[in-house]
């Protein structure tokens, strides 16, 4: 039983090794990225919308409602 055990902490910890190890450089890329890369900002723009058109959302979400009850 004792090298079952011994066998089984040994490779928890390799696991957890390779896991924190992961982690750790993970992180790092991320930085480095982020660092020498970063994203252009671009400003969000307003979303108009048309008068009436929640009837039309509407309209079409019970015509997709009826075509998919219909097969």
């Amino acid at each position: 039983m004792g090298v079952g055990l011994t066998i089984t902490l040994v490779g928890m910890s390799v696991v957890f090794c390779f896991l924190a190890l992961l982690v750790v450089s993970s992180r790092l890329m991320s930085a480095i990225i982020v660092k020498f890369f970063p994203e252009a900002e671009e400003p969000e723009k307003p979303v108009k919308r048309a008068v009436g058109s929640a009837d039309t959302d509407i309209a079409v979400a019970i015509a997709a409602v009826k075509a998919f009850t219909k097969s």
